[in-house]
């Protein structure tokens, strides 16, 4: 897509979206776990109020979709979108690794040649990254995460 369009005011619109689906969605969340997705979505609405200031007092008007594989973005995205449907059933952990793997391996395909000891690196890393914000979103924030099959 090569059409030009004033990307602050859009985002802005978008993440306003993006927030009010959040606000609405923060009724089913218990009060011990409520304060950071609620400090999420005030920051997330902050941000996007103020793009769309920026986009009615100083408009820029830039390509969107210019840069990059447009095939990568669909991709990519039809990957995290089947990452959010395995989520109830793996889990947010098992899922995460898995989906995270593959994406980070699909997107590294794009720069360099994959060889199975650059995957094997990868795998850990991974691991340790999804260990440390699990552990910090169950045991410091006290967000439940979702619970599959496994954990």
């Amino acid at each position: 897509m090569n059409k030009e369009v004033n990307t602050e005011l859009t985002s802005g619109i978008i993440g306003l979206l993006l927030t009010s689906v959040f606000f609405f969605g923060l009724d089913d969340v218990s009060w011990m776990s409520i304060v950071f997705p609620k400090t999420v979505v005030y920051i997330l609405f902050l941000i996007s109020a103020t793009l769309i200031v920026m986009g009615f007092v100083k408009p820029t008007r830039s390509k969107i979709f210019s840069v990059g594989s447009n095939a990568r973005w669909i991709v990519t995205g039809i990957l995290f979108f089947a990452w959010v449907l395995c989520m109830p059933l793996l889990g947010f952990f098992v899922s995460t690794v898995i989906f995270m793997t593959i994406i980070v391996g699909y997107l590294a395909r794009a720069r360099t040649e994959l060889s199975i000891k650059k995957f094997m690196v990868w795998i850990p890393v991974v691991i340790a990254e999804v260990t440390f914000f699990y552990l910090v979103f169950t045991k410091v924030l006290y967000v439940p995460l979702p619970r599959g099959m496994f954990f």
